[in-house]
């Protein structure tokens, strides 16, 4: 079982379009966001933000059987797992699976520990008004260690602006520590990370300024009905299994050397070692200490074509512009 990041749309398009199947058939027509959007921001992940934004599919013997979307919310060390599907037709059922773990390894090993993770179980419509929880997929999720937060959570529409303007969910959460209760600070920091740095945030290229005025008052309004009715001094128990923790059994595995240096230089570092190999190589055979200047500018030249957005363009034009300077100085 692997997971395989979804950082482009123009790369391994099947895998995409195999994750984004699963996404379609398990989710809530209600709780999808539309397709574009997520290869927006698949293409838009690696955009100079405070917060992350990544994509995954699940593989399983090269099939995948899944799809993982989450956000992290670096100054809160919140993880909003906004999607987690699996299907795998060799299994009966939801169970526990090779997924899960590998999920956790991936955070513990490129997180520093103590994290909370959160996310949603929207629930279903019985008829009219009327909503219950999904019980056989809060269970499954009681299961891997996560909790039940004892608040009357609603997340706001996500399609359009027909029907109604939020749903009821279960927001469930697995808390550092083995803790089981929430803080008041706790939980109103968590409902302003999922409304305002991920709702609000995720919808703002997609409306014109008119229409996101909108959505932010519509988002203000529910944060604030959800946080009237939260105290100073409130504590918000939880509900699971108190013999299973999801945090607390993985976040101690130190990080390591390799998934560092990738989170610090980025995955085509290998590609930009060997270039740089060839071009110490070339200057070696030419001789001259004078060559490490076009040498190091060539290197970012190189590498900001294999980075290939808006900024590492930007950037490639002033760095060509600096060799030109130098080769006229020569």
């Amino acid at each position: 079982m692997e997971l395989k990041p979804i950082d482009r749309t123009d790369r391994a398009v099947g895998r995409l379009n195999a994750a984004l199947s699963i996404y379609r058939e398990t989710i809530l027509a209600e709780a999808q966001n539309p397709e574009r959007q997520i290869l927006y921001w698949i293409d838009h992940s690696k955009d100079a933000l405070t917060d992350e934004f990544r994509c995954f599919a699940i593989q399983h013997d090269k099939a995948v059987v899944g799809y993982l979307q989450f956000s992290y919310f670096r100054e809160e060390h919140v993880f909003f797992f906004e999607y987690f599907c699996i299907r795998d037709q060799k299994r009966a059922g939801l169970t526990p699976s090779a997924a899960v773990e590998r999920i956790k390894e991936f955070l513990s090993q490129n997180y520093s520990a103590d994290f909370t993770i959160v996310f949603e179980v929207a629930q279903k419509r019985v008829s009219g008004d009327q909503w219950e929880s999904d019980k056989k997929l809060i269970s499954y999720f009681k299961r891997l260690g996560f909790r039940t937060v004892d608040f009357h959570y609603r997340y706001p529409v996500l399609q359009s602006y027909d029907g109604g303007l939020s749903y009821p969910a279960d927001l469930m959460i697995s808390l550092p520590a083995k803790r089981t209760e929430l803080q008041s600070s706790e939980l109103r920091t968590i409902l302003r990370c999922i409304y305002f740095k991920h709702y609000l945030r995720w919808d703002r290229p997609f409306l014109d300024p008119e229409s996101f005025r909108k959505r932010e008052s519509l988002i203000e309004k529910l944060y604030s009905a959800e946080v009237s009715r939260i105290g100073g001094d409130d504590t918000f128990g939880t509900d699971g299994d108190d013999k299973r923790s999801l945090v607390a059994r993985y976040s101690t595995h130190a990080p390591r050397i390799g998934a560092l240096l990738e989170k610090i230089f980025g995955p085509k570092m290998p590609r930009i070692l060997g270039v740089m190999l060839v071009l110490l190589g070339a200057q070696w055979l030419l001789g001259g200490s004078l060559l490490l200047i076009p040498f190091v500018l060539a290197v970012a030249a190189i590498y900001c074509l294999g980075e290939d957005t808006d900024s590492s363009r930007k950037l490639f034009s002033v760095v060509i512009a600096r060799l030109s300077v130098s080769r006229q100085r020569t």
